[in-house]
């Protein structure tokens, strides 16, 4: 492929229907070319042709691959979906295989949904995002347009509104001409762009600009028995109708959840209140969508069968459709994604191995056939619970682009690989995605070294603020993976949170303090609630709305957001201080010790040392250094002085007699020193082991283990020369974390883990295995 511009001629007669989609696939070779795409030979040549019209593949299309490339749809997006798989190849080779490709979809709608209304999304992230679902062949954006976060402290409206003049969000709105940019983005590339303005629940932003039409106890709602609750949503309709192209126009409709002497009325306006404005839509030209959920309500009005429903706290995908509903599958419990909170999360291997678009329930009887013209595909949603702070579009765009993968693949109706471990490995031929900047992180220098301070700071009081080199960036924020190391020593106690570093979005502090409610079971087998109190070095990550000073200490801090390691750090002596940040935890480690892991993902924060307004750490700081990429314990252990033996099992073979093979957690993950990866035996109540052979007969001390959450009961180390006779080195129980097993010197070719009486019904996990030969020894 040479550097030279591509030629992408459309043929004659069909130049001017094909220029935008031709721009879209010049676009896109033309960051090929730039990036990490192989290059070679002449200058491509595709060329675009309009042909071979079929009603009931309209996106189908074909790729005839010879000394030219060639290809035919009957659609400008059906040709556009042909270039998808074109440089797809060229992405991983500039050779491409002679012969004809013939490819359509199984399902019409391959959606994504963002809930912009709770998370401000610019111009250009909407567009990275286009170009993601773009790269994988998704063909609607859904646009939640309107909502307010937990707690109602923020709510927003993302379109500007001429008519009602401010309606819209004061941080970030969308005009008409933004608008007819990002439709037109959107359709060069075969994606269309569904709006949606809630009600009338999630009404925040709108009974804030009308209070009189807020249900009385119930700030978030419309009264739907108020005339003036219809009158003004019709207007705004009228007003925001003709902006979108799209065919369907989304009203919401979801957790109008009222109680009460008024409820049978309310619940009966409610019905009502679906119909009266699924006829105004549709008086307008578009199809009305709703979500489902009204199924749970009383009354007796029936809605009207032209009401397309998306499917996601109600199953009975089959009964709507015998109704004469169209239905979309977005279950919540297998299609909602919700960054920095723990409740709901897809399984994207889950996903890739086990589900299906007509998949609507876990009842079958309740699911449609997967040809059924009414189900008109399924959607994965990004949600904003919590509000505007919290994840960084990055890390969104990250933990999207996964689910993308699984949920592209299989809502075009195919299953490539045998497996997810293979299907990842394919994915990642796939990537960089073109032109996406979306996805980048804030770049490091030698090694991948983002910050290296090595001479001692000091912060005097609790209102010292030291700058950063970045304090005055755009982005102060380093996204996963990253380690923090550095040298404290506190000088004084302080009354705040003790702040050591600080960002917008994330806090380190030497003296945080919280509660955590834990279940606790008595020797007679009754449970109850104990609150346990920490105090000490701490992790912090804003989560909902920021208040007060802003900073996240003062936000709305979700309840598990933070975590306090209970230790404090010790008055007039230098420790080292160690933080690391992987997908979905992060962990703080003392002198080499971890001691303390948070199921919470955290950026760096990378704008000031110390936190001011009262909150400061008093101390000194020096050899402070943040690289991009996750040290390993070993390393850890060694930048804190100590004396840390190599792991004898790096290179070692890994067997097991289970493995949870379908979801790619195999044996060898367990010794790859890679602390995201891990074995699993997989759903199992009896006894299993995981082998090492490490090649020859070495002397060792010390086994260390990194489990996962599923642990066993009991496990034993076991030690054998020849595989075959077994000798037992030690015996305990193990915990999630590291845990060190430790044992008198002894020489040997192979180690074995013994495990039984599994905690969970997960059976046995590992992140990492080490052998080692320690000088001393003991629990750590």
């Amino acid at each position: 492929m040479a550097k030279g511009p591509p030629r992408i001629p459309g043929a004659p007669a069909h130049a001017a229907a094909l220029k935008a989609t031709a721009a879209a696939i010049r676009e896109d070779l033309a960051a090929l070319q730039g990036g990490n795409a192989k290059s070679a030979g002449a200058p491509l040549a595709l060329q675009l042709t309009l042909d071979g019209a079929d009603a009931a593949r309209p996106e189908g299309h074909t790729v005839e691959i010879s000394d030219k490339i060639v290809i035919r749809g009957a659609t400008p997006t059906a040709v556009f979906l042909g270039s998808r798989s074109v440089l797809q190849l060229l992405r991983q080779s500039p050779e491409l295989p002679k012969g004809t490709i013939t490819d359509w979809p199984d399902y019409k709608g391959r959606m994504l949904m963002l809930d912009v209304g709770r998370k401000a999304y610019p111009m250009p992230a909407l567009k990275d995002f286009i170009r993601l679902m773009a790269w994988y062949k998704m063909n609607e954006l859904h646009l939640h347009l309107s909502d307010e976060a937990f707690g109602g402290t923020y709510a927003a409206f993302r379109v500007e509104s001429k008519k009602f003049p401010g309606l819209a969000a004061k941080d970030l709105s969308y005009t008409a001409a933004d608008i007819r940019e990002l439709q037109d983005f959107a359709k060069a590339r075969g994606i269309t762009i569904t709006p949606e303005i809630d009600m009338p629940g999630h009404a925040r932003c709108f009974t804030n600009y009308w209070p009189e039409i807020t249900l009385k106890g119930y700030p978030d709602y419309m009264d739907v028995t108020n005339p003036k609750s219809i009158e003004l949503m019709k207007k705004l309709l009228d007003e925001m109708i003709p902006l979108f192209d799209a065919p369907d126009f989304h009203i919401g409709t979801d957790e109008y959840r009222v109680s009460g002497p008024r409820k049978d009325e309310l619940h009966e306006g409610f019905r009502q209140f679906i119909n009266t404005m699924n006829a105004h839509v549709r008086s307008r030209g578009k199809n009305c969508r709703i979500w489902s959920g009204f199924e749970h309500m009383g009354g007796t009005t029936q809605i009207d069968p032209t009401v397309i429903i998306d499917m996601w706290e109600t199953d009975d995908a089959k009964g709507q459709i015998e109704k004469g509903h169209s239905i979309i599958n977005s279950n919540h419990g297998r299609t909602y994604l919700v960054p920095g909170a723990h409740y709901y999360g897809i399984s994207r291997s889950g996903i890739y191995q086990g589900w299906e678009p007509w998949m609507v329930s876990g009842d079958m009887t309740k699911n449609p056939t997967k040809d059924e013209p009414k189900l008109l595909g399924g959607k994965l949603h990004v949600w904003f619970d919590q509000g505007p702070t919290g994840w960084t579009l990055t890390e969104v765009g990250e933990n999207t682009l996964t689910g993308i993968h699984a949920f592209s693949e299989k809502l075009w109706g195919t299953k490539g690989s045998p497996d997810y471990k293979a299907f990842t490995e394919r994915t990642a031929k796939t990537l960089p995605v073109p032109a996406v900047t979306l996805l980048d992180r804030i770049g490091g220098g030698k090694n991948g070294v983002l910050l290296d301070l090595p001479h001692e700071v000091t912060l005097k009081n609790e209102s010292s603020v030291i700058p950063l080199p970045l304090a005055k960036a755009e982005r102060a924020d380093l996204e996963w993976p990253w380690t923090l190391t550095m040298e404290v020593r506190r000088t004084a106690d302080t009354k705040g949170r003790g702040v050591i570093l600080s960002s917008d979005l994330a806090e380190i502090c030497a003296n945080y303090s919280r509660q955590e409610e834990i279940s606790v079971t008595d020797p007679n087998g009754q449970t109850s609630k104990k609150k346990l109190s920490f105090q000490g070095v701490s992790t912090l990550r804003a989560a909902g709305i920021r208040e007060g000073d802003g900073t996240p200490g003062k936000s709305r801090v979700a309840h598990d957001t933070a975590k306090s390691s209970g230790k404090l750090l010790p008055l007039n002596q230098w420790v080292s201080l160690t933080v690391v940040g992987e997908p979905d935890r992060n962990s703080i480690w003392l002198n080499g010790e971890k001691i303390a892991e948070s199921p919470n993902q955290l950026v760096c924060p990378l704008r000031q040392l110390g936190g001011g307004a009262g909150e400061s750490f008093i101390g000194s700081i020096r050899k402070l250094r943040v690289v991009n990429r996750v040290l390993t314990p070993k390393e850890i252990g060694r930048v804190a002085g100590l004396d840390i033996p190599d792991n004898l099992a790096t290179g070692a073979k890994a067997s097991a007699t289970v493995s949870d093979t379908a979801y790619g957690f195999t044996p060898e993950l367990a010794i790859d020193d890679d602390p995201k990866s891990r074995w699993s035996s997989g759903p199992t109540q009896a006894p299993q082991s995981l082998a090492l052979d490490l090649g020859k007969a070495v002397a060792f001390n010390t086994v260390a283990i990194d489990w996962e959450a599923a642990v066993p009961g009991e496990y034993e180390i076991e030690v054998s020369n020849d595989g075959n006779a077994w000798k037992s080195v030690f015996t305990g129980e193990a915990k999630p974390g590291r845990t060190i097993a430790s044992f008198s010197n002894t020489t040997a070719r192979h180690v074995r883990l013994a495990m039984s009486k599994p905690r969970t019904q997960w059976g046995y996990s590992i992140h990492n295995v080490e052998v080692l030969s320690m000088k001393t020894s003991g629990k750590r």
